[in-house]
């Protein structure tokens, strides 16, 4: 079955990433809310696409400059006064909905990692009993394996979560080749993959199940691209549409 993941909680939509948009998507017929983490200066984690809050809100400046209370002087743009969510209030909204959760790691503006973040993600996850409805994602493979790394220290693995998955960019596949790609997934023990939907068709496919790796798509906005995903049987894509990814669906 392939899943629907709401993008940032449907960017064409709403507001991405905000608590609007999130509550907006809990009521959605969708299987998954995707989102992504920063941690402030303070370590706490939040819920913001951008390293910098610039673009999508009133302020400028890195999260990872910020206190969480300096943080939360800035107002999401759009969002009738939001500030930035917390992850433990994204989990308060989907914990009682039937939308499980894909949660992408993310890193600073120079793309170098946050501290120790991976720990206490985890942490939120099982104090709500949310990991085992968790996807984990990143575009960074040293994060996924940081991940698993805590979930060891904790007595877990990944096999606790829904997925484990590297989201891999055309820039990657173009410098490197899906021969590349699959070897680099095998150094780091992952066997979960998400593409561009432009980039997914059924010899892509296949040469991944060969392979033992399970396809995720991203960024499949359109009806077209959403029916594609359903089409070629990818495990789950992201839209920043849910709406028509529903449709098409059903259609």
């Amino acid at each position: 079955m392939t899943l629907i993941a709401s993008h940032r909680g449907g960017t064409h939509l709403w507001p991405e990433n905000t608590r609007l948009a999130f509550s907006e998507t809990a009521k959605l017929d969708v299987d998954l809310v995707e989102f992504d983490v920063h941690q402030t200066r303070d370590n706490k984690l939040v819920i913001h696409h951008d390293a910098l809050i610039d673009r999508m809100t009133d302020g400028k400046g890195a999260i990872a400059d910020f206190s969480y209370d300096e943080l939360m002087r800035y107002i999401v743009i759009g969002s009738g006064g939001e500030t930035i969510p917390t992850l433990a209030e994204t989990i308060d909204i989907f914990g009682p909905s039937a939308v499980d959760l894909r949660l992408e790691i993310k890193t600073r503006q120079d793309d170098k990692p946050y501290e120790g973040m991976e720990g206490p993600i985890a942490d939120e996850l099982l104090a709500a009993d949310m990991l085992q409805r968790t996807m984990v994602t990143s575009f960074a493979l040293p994060r996924l394996e940081a991940f698993s790394i805590a979930l060891e220290e904790r007595g877990l693995n990944a096999g606790e979560l829904l997925g484990l998955i590297f989201l891999c960019s055309p820039l990657m596949v173009a410098q490197i080749g899906w021969r590349g790609v699959i070897a680099v997934l095998g150094r780091f023990g992952v066997r979960e993959i998400a593409l561009r939907a432009e980039s997914i068709d059924a010899e892509v496919m296949d040469l991944f199940a060969k392979n033992g790796v399970t396809v995720h798509g991203w960024a499949a906005h359109t009806s077209e691209a959403a029916k594609a995903m359903f089409r070629l049987g990818v495990a789950s894509f992201t839209t920043d549409r849910p709406d028509l990814a529903i449709a098409a669906k059903h259609g």
